[in-house]
């Protein structure tokens, strides 16, 4: 069955299954594939269209290539990293070494220099009076350091205590249930 507009409205219509000559439908076709590929203007367009596909298809590919060789070799994308990031690795690695290796006292010295805006240059200039002043607040600053590490380190071992406590306390209580089921069995 078919629907379809007419001059007056819809209309259905029935439509008997026919069968279908290849050689016909075939026939049909033809003549406008030659028209096609006859006109001038038509093929340069498709050329401009297809170059820029073209392009888009040759860069798929070629990541498509590059992602298959890093499947295949995962140790060359690992080196090929490693190699161009050496330089900064290993100088920040440098510099990591080097802070790690400095004293408490040291990295104290180095903040307060920081929140100051000064470097050690400019604290090696300074009148032994105002290097005094910075050394005195070093040593508050290092002062009140181990103070905030002594108390927490008394906060943790209360918090043990009181846990070792707790579960001594329901220990005792849990045997003294034990103690009274035993005696209410053998009444």
């Amino acid at each position: 069955m078919m629907i379809s507009l007419n001059g007056l409205g819809w209309q259905t219509a029935l439509q008997q299954p026919s069968r279908v000559n290849h050689d016909a439908v075939q026939a049909d076709f033809m003549p406008q594939r030659q028209a096609m590929t006859t006109s001038n203007t038509a093929a340069q367009q498709n050329n401009q269209g297809s170059t820029s596909q073209q392009d888009a298809e040759d860069a798929r590919q070629e990541a498509f290539a590059k992602l298959k060789v890093a499947l295949q070799n995962p140790d060359i994308g690992a080196r090929q990293q490693a190699s161009s990031s050496k330089p900064a690795a290993s100088n920040a690695l440098q510099e990591f070494r080097d802070y790690m290796s400095k004293s408490p006292a040291e990295k104290i010295k180095e903040k307060i220099l920081q929140e100051l805006g000064m470097t050690e240059e400019d604290y090696n200039a300074l009148p032994p009076e105002k290097k005094q002043k910075i050394d005195e607040q070093i040593a508050q600053r290092m002062k009140e350091d181990v103070e905030l590490k002594t108390q927490a380190k008394l906060q943790q071992q209360a918090e043990r205590a009181a846990a070792n406590t707790a579960d001594m306390a329901q220990g005792s209580e849990t045997s003294k249930q034990q103690e009274d089921k035993e005696k209410a069995q053998s009444v």
